[in-house]
C-alpha cells in the first residue's frame, strides 16, 4: 500500500468524503475527533457521476454508506483518493481488487456494533423459540379464546436446543456465547477460524456447513457476504437443515436465498425464520414470504419475524461508528497508521 500523504496535508488539511451517507447529520460525531481543519462533506448520491469532477479531485478519504459503489468508476474520478473506510461491517458494495490494484487501502469498523447485533440475534431466537410472537398476536386478535399457553404448542426449553452459529467472527463469537450463557448448547462451522478457536470458546465446532445445520435447532447467520457465502443458506443447505428447526439473518441479506427460505417455510421443513437483512432493502412487497408474512396468512402465523435491518443499531453504537469511520481515514492519511483493513 502506499504511505501517507506528507507535506502540508500532515497538519490535517484533508478533504473526507461521505458520498451515499447523508445520515451522519452535521458531523457532529466526528467534528468531535478529528482536527478543525479537516474538511468533511456529504452526499446522498448513488451515481459517482452526479458528483463533480472538481470535487472528485479534492478528495483524500472516502466514508462510504450502503448507496454509491465504489469500484473503478469512482477511482477513476478520485485521482487523490488514498483510503477508503466502510461505515460498518460489511464491504461487499467496495471493490477491493481495484482499490488494491490502485494502492489504496479498504478499511471497515468490524467492531461497533458487536453487542447489539449479537443481543438482536438472540432476541429473535428467543421470541420464536419461546413462542412470544404467537402469543402476542394470539391475545391481541381474540382477547377471549388467545388468552392460552396452548397457542404456541412448538415452544421449547432453551437447555435442550442447539444453536448453530455459521461464521464465527467477532458477532458470531458473542451470539454463541450469549446462546451458550442461556443454557443452549452452541456450536459454529466457520472454515477460515484456526482450529482449536473453539476450544477457548468452550462450544462445539463442525466440519460441515451440513452437518452444523443436521444438529441444530436455531442456525443463526454470521458471515461477511461474498462469492462463497451468497446463499449459502439455499435451497441445498435448508434440505440438510433439521426439521423444523428456525433461521436467523442479521448478517448480510444476500447470505440467505429468500425464496428458498419461502419455500422451506411453506413445506414445514423451517419451523420459523426471523431476518432482519435482505438482498433488496426494503424487501419488495410482492415477494411470497412478504406478501404472506404482511397479509399473516394462517400458515405462516407466529413463525416469521422481519425487522429493518436494525441489528446493529443503538445511539452507542452509531456514535462509535462514526467515529471510529473518521479516525481510520484520519490516522492513515496524518501517519500512515491503517487498521481493519480488508484488503491488504
Amino acid at each position: 500500500m502506499n504511505g501517507a500523504p506528507g507535506g502540508e496535508r500532515r497538519l490535517g488539511g484533508f478533504h473526507i468524503l461521505y458520498p451515499d451517507a447523508g445520515a451522519v447529520g452535521d458531523f457532529e460525531y466526528e467534528r468531535a475527533v478529528l482536527p478543525e481543519t479537516v474538511r468533511l462533506t456529504r452526499r446522498s448520491e448513488s451515481d459517482p457521476a452526479a458528483i463533480s469532477a472538481g470535487e472528485w479531485r479534492g478528495v483524500h478519504a472516502m466514508v462510504t454508506g450502503l448507496g454509491m459503489p465504489v469500484n473503478d468508476a469512482v477511482f477513476d474520478r478520485a485521482p487523490n483518493l488514498r483510503v477508503v473506510c466502510r461505515l460498518g461491517v460489511g464491504y461487499d458494495i467496495i471493490d477491493t481488487e481495484a482499490a488494491a490494484r490502485r494502492g489504496i487501502p479498504v478499511c471497515n469498523v468490524p467492531d461497533y456494533g458487536t453487542a447489539e447485533v449479537a443481543d438482536h440475534a438472540i432476541a429473535l431466537a428467543l421470541a420464536l423459540a419461546r413462542g412470544i410472537v404467537r402469543y402476542n398476536d394470539a391475545f391481541r386478535d381474540d382477547p377471549e379464546t388467545g388468552w392460552s399457553f396452548r397457542h404456541a404448542p412448538a415452544v421449547a426449553r432453551l437447555g435442550e436446543l442447539t444453536f448453530g452459529v455459521v461464521g464465527l467472527g467477532r458477532i458470531g463469537t458473542a451470539a454463541a456465547l450469549r446462546a451458550k450463557a442461556l443454557g443452549m448448547t452452541a456450536a459454529g462451522y466457520d472454515p477460515h477460524v484456526p482450529g482449536g478457536y473453539e476450544l477457548a470458546l468452550g462450544i462445539g465446532r463442525t466440519r460441515t456447513l451440513a452437518e452444523l445445520l443436521e444438529r441444530s435447532d436455531i442456525v443463526s447467520v454470521h458471515c461477511l457476504l461474498n462469492e462463497k457465502t451468497r446463499h449459502v443458506i439455499g435451497a441445498a443447505a435448508l434440505e440438510a437443515l433439521k426439521p423444523g428447526a428456525i433461521v436467523i439473518n442479521t448478517s448480510r441479506g444476500g447470505t440467505v436465498d429468500l425464496d428458498a427460505l419461502y419455500r422451506g417455510l411453506r413445506s414445514g421443513r423451517v419451523g420459523a425464520a426471523a431476518l432482519d437483512v435482505f438482498e433488496t432493502e426494503p424487501p419488495p412487497p410482492d415477494h411470497p414470504l412478504i406478501a404472506a408474512w404482511r397479509a399473516r396468512e394462517d400458515w405462516l402465523e407466529g413463525r416469521c419475524i422481519v425487522t429493518p435491518h436494525a441489528a446493529f443499531y443503538s445511539p452507542t453504537s452509531i456514535r462509535i461508528m462514526r467515529e471510529n469511520a473518521a479516525l481510520t481515514c484520519y490516522d492513515y492519511l496524518a501517519g500512515g497508521e491503517l487498521r481493519n483493513c480488508v484488503n491488504a
